[in-house]
């Protein structure tokens, strides 16, 4: 008894979801990504406090680097 392949049309199709499932869930990741970044930016700027890895390390961080002439 012969196995039977689906027909290309039923192939394409379950093709063509698994694709836009997949760019569906990383369309996903990255706002619930992207939102839990602002949510932790919120809490620092409602706290007054900046987290130690975003403070400056010298004085000339903040400094825009200089023209080249």
């Amino acid at each position: 008894m012969p196995i039977d392949k689906p027909p290309p049309r039923e192939k394409a199709t379950k093709v063509a979801i698994g694709v836009v499932a997949i760019i569906a869930f990383v369309i996903v990741a990255i706002f619930v990504g992207f939102n839990l970044n602002h949510l932790q930016t919120q809490r620092e700027l409602q706290s007054g406090q900046v987290d130690p890895r975003d403070a400056p390390k010298s004085p000339t961080d903040l400094q825009a680097p200089r023209p080249k002439p």
